[in-house]
């Protein structure tokens, strides 16, 4: 890395502007506050760049693209000199005055709210939208707090652009590998070109960063704890969206962002309003093949839309294919391997909104949707990304065999999800006795393990079973209900009223 001249205070630059004090540095430059002798009481922000020939960026490259920018969240830069003995460039810029983000953030501490943080995002999106319009887009590479300030009314703007490129529509990757690590897409290093996408993968990890007190800007499961912890849990399907690998998962534009930053928003002040809370997830596997954990999935769906207004049940093991054949009764279309592709991937029974093999992506939306409750169907292959989802659910539900031969099923799932997971899962055993009840719950070490009876329509489950996965599933709506738990049976409550 070339070494950046360091300059004095009262030094004179292109015979205009007075050196006050460095306020800012990085690998490539230096950026120092200026006074103007031509404009009297005037002061600049001066950024001084170092050649990096082996770097092929040309110096007039960052100059060039801020002349041609407008927009009141960017810099404004106002002139540019080279002087030919050291070869950097220097660019004089709006000063702003401010706070940079990171340390805005650990200012705010636990007063940095939700819509705070939101309303960051949508401020960074604002921007981000304004440089990828251009034609080619203008794509950042260089998002991160230090890279963003808050000025003295608590708006966000950019003030480096010390590696933004134009996005070029023929080149497979791009001739520059930089960005900071931690907030740069994994695209920058290598493989392919970055785009309006890359941008978005860096907003992610900036929000990230925030929400877990600096603590993370990539994406894990303990990240995604921290968040949940910190408050911020409405914000985890817009950042593990952003923070796809594949910049294909990610949302395509800014605007998109932003209007799912929004419904974020909406949907808060709804629930303020006495509106439905969150969407809750429920997720249920097998722990064997054919032991009912799609018709399991269909009842409890069916049994909470008789109390919710939104339910989805949603198939997530691809190679399922009972969904499928649900779409063929409900359109009426043959089972042809003609008719297969065009088998909607959604489709509604009764009060129950129908999903089939959603996407990564498709799935962090739908969670965004505004439903009460989703419930997964996972199969029971055990893959590891659908044990992961189980363990990621508000309420997993094991579905297993009450045949003593067959207990080794559910004591290898329960190691693979780990002691905290078992603690809060719930098991289910169709057709089960209450020896099998017994003898599970001593194994599992759970007394959440419950008797299935036989129900031969899942779609329109009876009084009796819906009160039975009521009281499991969506226990406030089953207190306010006429069905009681006795024993190891159900039974309707006596109406004790007055008879007004």
């Amino acid at each position: 890395m070339p070494l950046i001249e360091v300059l004095a205070a009262g030094e004179i630059i292109a015979g205009r502007y007075r050196i006050e004090r460095m306020i800012g540095a990085g690998g490539m430059s230096r950026v120092y506050l200026v006074s103007d002798l031509k404009l009297p009481g005037k002061a600049w922000a001066m950024k001084v760049v170092a050649p990096a020939m082996h770097f092929n960026i040309s110096l007039e490259e960052e100059a060039a693209l801020l002349i041609a920018l407008d927009h009141p969240r960017l810099p404004r830069i106002i002139d540019i000199s080279r002087p030919s003995e050291t070869g950097h460039l220097y660019m004089i810029m709006d000063y702003v005055e401010g706070e940079h983000l990171d340390r805005y953030a650990e200012r705010q501490g636990s007063e940095l709210t939700l819509p705070s943080l939101i309303s960051i995002g949508q401020q960074i999106c604002e921007g981000l939208q304004y440089l990828h319009c251009h034609e080619p887009p203008i794509i950042h590479r260089d998002l991160k707090p230090a890279n963003l300030l808050v000025d003295q009314h608590g708006e966000i703007r950019f003030i480096d652009f010390g590696i933004a490129r134009r996005y070029k529509e023929d080149q497979a990757e791009d001739t520059v590998l930089i960005g900071s690590a931690g907030f740069a897409a994994p695209e920058q290093y290598g493989g392919r070109q970055s785009d309006c996408r890359t941008d978005l993968y860096s907003l992610g990890a900036v929000l990230l960063y925030l929400g877990t007190g600096g603590a993370h800007s990539v994406w894990s499961e303990e990240a995604a704890s921290v968040i949940r912890r910190n408050g911020y849990e409405r914000l985890l399907p817009v950042l593990q969206r952003l923070l796809q690998a594949e910049p294909q998962d990610r949302y395509p534009s800014a605007i998109e962002t932003s209007r799912a930053l929004s419904l974020i928003a909406g949907a808060r002040e709804h629930e303020e309003a006495g509106r439905p809370k969150r969407c809750s997830v429920i997720a249920v596997m097998g722990a064997s093949p054919g032991i009912g954990v799609t018709h399991t999935a269909i009842m409890i769906a069916h049994a909470l839309s008789r109390y919710s207004k939104r339910v989805a049940v949603v198939e997530m093991e691809a190679g399922a294919a009972a969904f499928t054949q649900l779409a063929h009764a409900v359109t009426g279309r043959a089972k042809s391997r003609a008719d297969h592709a065009s088998v909607p991937q959604r489709f509604r029974i009764h009060a129950v909104d129908y999903v089939r093999h959603p996407s990564r992506a498709e799935w962090i939306e739908l969670l965004a949707e505004g439903y009460e409750f989703v419930i997964c169907d996972l199969g029971s292959t055990g893959r590891r990304e659908l044990i992961e989802e189980f363990s990621r659910a508000d309420l997993p539900i094991l579905v297993v065999s009450g045949a003593e031969w067959r207990e080794e099923e559910a004591l290898s799932i329960g190691f693979r999800v780990g002691e905290a997971i078992r603690r809060r899962w719930v098991c289910f055993i169709p057709l089960g006795g209450r020896g099998a009840q017994r003898r599970l719950r001593k194994h599992l070490g759970t007394d959440r393990v419950y008797e299935i009876a036989e129900e031969s329509d899942p779609f329109e489950p009876g009084q009796a079973m819906v009160g039975e996965l009521m009281k499991v599933c969506y226990p406030e709506a089953a207190k306010s209900s006429r069905v009681e738990v006795t024993g190891f049976g159900f039974r309707r409550k006596r109406w004790k009223g007055s008879g007004n």
